[in-house]
């Protein structure tokens, strides 16, 4: 038998014998060992020290990593659930400030020249939305949370709020539409900033014991107690004391409870004689003014709005221009008052009241010629065709010689420009004070409705009113952009009205628009009014001169399909392919209601009444809005740009048109007008027309002006 080597050794050949020696010699040495070990181990009881040391050593590095481990866990989460709090806080704390300076950035992107204004439209917007309160309880509503703090809000400033203030303003936005935390902070007797010009500061006026005495009416509905006591206490502080005769406050049936015993118990500790009017059931702001107007014993009526803020020397340019004329209906400067904030913002004083097609109130910039009058004395009056209607002073006899509000008008809307056209048209006068400023909390909505009643049908009703009595052949115009209202027509008598202006001797509208407001943008007997369709073959499909409104609320001229439908209050909305051009259109139901019905039928691309336009004898193209065609010329080029525009009587806007050639020729350029430089893409693409440089007997060039019917059969076109 043969082995392989064993520790170096070799053994060539072993017997049995031999072999089973080494084994067990082998073994006997192992077994020796082991009995060695066991005897040592007993001896030592157990593991040697350093062994013990060793295992023990390696216990406690585990136990101390186990510790730094779990710490090293805990102060992580502690610090990650911190950061991510304060993330979350900090992220709410930018949302609610980006609203905030949202408003404040949209009180000055209303503007003129770079200048801000608001537009004032009118007080009420509309029926409130139930769903606008339904999270309010009776407690919020009720509350009267007023504590000024420190100087919050002095001099006009805008009010700062955390988040968790802020946070508490939006939940209960709804009952008053605008900033109640903010309003609560800020004192009664806020100061104010003198916003007047220096020769208004300088301008004397007769001696208070010489001018007229006045009568302040004040209608409130559920305001809150903070603004409305902030107006009466603006009145008190800066009017002179001889001339205020006394504040009447009229509450229209509100429910709040601090508007009742709490509400006469801080008056009755004022200096100024106040006297409180409640109605016993909610009769609007016409016949609640009317209310307040036959209480009153002042020799001037001065009706503010009850979120106002009065400046100093507000009220004695009013009183001294009615001395001067009792015919002479006065309005200060509106002021903005921020909704959010409550900073106070300087208005614009060349600013002057008009009315568009639908008889809305607008506000629209002073002609050139009237700016240039006024440079010789900038404090004199701004003759305005139209009030806004919220602020103004008028002679308390010369009230009720006009027949005061129309009583029949009901809520509120269209009063201001029925007692605008009966002043003007009888004898009197409107006109803005540039030396008064009043401020005035502009709200996006309204924070009230009219139980039973629809805002809609109540405006129709009240503007077919004024139209029956005042506007003659015009206003057939408005029964063509409001057919509702002449679903109303009908219905309503106004033979009491008509007897007034009869008594009166009044003027017809035609006077009015001659004399008043000579720059409207109405038809009129020698100027063309209709679309202006583009002869082009290749515009077949899009022929007619058209505005639309674009983002940012730019208007823009392009060209579109040309449509038959008068109806301004059709809405279109494009679906499917452009070749189709079939949309939904929303029709008008029932007068005042909300419910439309829908149907599909072929696009007409927008509001019809977008491709009315007026050419008149001087060649101005003018829109609804006070809007005309113009063109300015590109800075270090010969291209001009077609544009809209408020007309304004500038060169850039007279047009020339050529009945043999059938071209419109810009006066200014020497170009004539031309399709769009860019084909349209599809029908929602806005392509604005061209200025090129005249052909001859290019159809590019020619346009067709095609007269709108808007007066009935019976009525020649020549007669108005």
């Amino acid at each position: 038998m043969v082995f392989r080597p064993l520790r170096g050794r070799s053994i060539a050949i072993a017997t049995p014998a031999s072999v089973r020696r080494i084994v067990s010699r082998r073994r006997r040495r192992r077994i020796v060992r082991a009995l060695r070990a066991q005897v040592e181990y007993s001896k030592r009881g157990g593991l040697s020290r350093r062994i013990r040391g060793a295992m023990i050593c390696r216990r406690r590095r585990c136990r101390r990593k186990s510790l730094l481990l779990y710490c090293a866990g805990t102060i992580g989460f502690v610090v990650l659930w911190s950061f991510f709090t304060v993330m979350i806080l900090v992220a709410q704390d930018q949302y609610v400030r980006s609203g905030a300076d949202y408003d404040e950035r949209k009180t000055t992107e209303d503007s003129y020249m770079g200048r801000g204004v608001q537009v004032v439209v009118g007080h009420y917007n509309g029926n409130l939305p139930d769903e606008k309160r339904k999270n309010l309880t009776e407690e919020q509503l009720n509350a009267n949370n007023y504590k000024p703090v420190g100087d919050a809000g002095e001099m006009g400033k805008a009010v700062k709020l955390n988040a968790m203030e802020e946070k508490l303003a939006d939940d209960i936005w709804s009952v008053n539409q605008f900033n109640l935390v903010a309003s609560d902070r800020i004192a009664f007797n806020r100061s104010l900033p003198d916003v007047r010009k220096k020769a208004c500061k300088e301008k004397s006026y007769p001696p208070p014991n010489s001018l007229p005495t006045t009568s302040v009416i004040i209608v409130y509905h559920n305001e809150a107690f903070s603004s409305l006591l902030r107006t009466v206490t603006s009145v008190i502080n800066r009017s002179p004391k001889e001339v205020l005769k006394e504040i009447i406050l009229v509450d229209d049936y509100s429910s709040r409870e601090f508007l009742k015993t709490a509400l006469d118990k801080y008056v009755a500790t004022l200096q100024v004689p106040i006297k409180v009017i409640r109605a016993t059931e909610r009769v609007g702001l016409i016949r609640a003014r009317l209310m307040g107007a036959a209480e009153a014993k002042g020799d001037v009526l001065t009706f503010l709005d009850s979120h106002c803020e009065c400046t100093n020397g507000w009220l004695e340019p009013l009183l001294g221009r009615i001395k001067e004329d009792r015919k002479a209906v006065v309005c200060p400067v509106i002021d903005v008052i921020n909704d959010r904030t409550f900073a106070y913002q300087k208005g614009i004083e060349l600013f002057r009241g008009g009315f568009n097609w639908n008889l809305q109130f607008r506000w629209y910039a002073v002609p050139p010629h009237e700016i240039k009058r006024r440079s010789v004395d900038g404090t004199s009056p701004i003759a305005s065709p139209t009030m806004a209607g919220g602020l103004f002073s008028i002679d308390r006899k010369y009230f009720e010689e006009l027949g005061g509000y129309d009583h029949e008008m009901d809520i509120w809307g269209g009063e201001n420009l029925e007692i605008s056209f009966r002043i003007w048209q009888c004898g009197g006068r409107v006109e803005i004070l540039p030396c008064s400023h009043v401020g005035h909390v502009f709200r996006k909505a309204s924070p009230h409705d009219f139980p039973g009643k629809s805002s809609g049908k109540i405006l129709n009703s009240n503007l077919v009113r004024v139209a029956e009595v005042w506007m003659d052949e015009w206003k057939h115009l408005f029964y063509k952009t409001a057919p509702q209202a002449l679903q109303l027509k009908h219905s309503i008598d106004v033979s009491d009205r008509i007897e007034i202006r009869k008594q009166l001797h009044c003027k017809d509208f035609d006077w009015y628009l001659q004399n008043v407001w000579p720059e409207h943008f109405l038809p009129k007997p020698d100027s063309m009014f209709g679309r202006i369709k583009h002869l082009s073959a290749s515009s077949s499909e899009y022929p007619c001169l058209h505005w639309a409104q674009v983002g940012g609320g730019s208007k823009r001229a392009s060209l579109q399909k040309c449509g038959d439908n008068f109806d301004r209050t059709e809405v279109y909305l494009q679906i499917g392919s452009a070749l189709k051009h079939e949309c939904i259109v929303s029709r008008p139901g029932e007068p005042g209601k909300r419910h439309h019905t829908l149907t599909l039928t072929k696009c007409t691309l927008g509001f019809d009444m977008w491709q009315i336009w007026i050419y008149t004898k001087e060649g101005q193209i003018k829109g609804d809005e006070h809007q005309c065609l113009s063109a300015i010329q590109v800075s270090g080029s010969q291209q001009w740009i077609v544009q809209l525009k408020e007309c304004g009587e500038y060169e850039n806007e007279f047009w020339d048109y050529g009945t043999y050639k059938k071209t419109m020729v810009h006066r200014q350029s020497g170009l004539c007008l031309d399709q769009p430089i860019e084909k349209a893409k599809d029908a929602s693409d806005i392509k604005t027309p061209s200025l090129q440089k005249c052909s001859r007997g290019g159809r590019r060039q020619q346009w067709e002006l095609l007269r709108v019917d808007w007066l009935p059969d019976d009525i020649p076109s020549n007669h108005v």
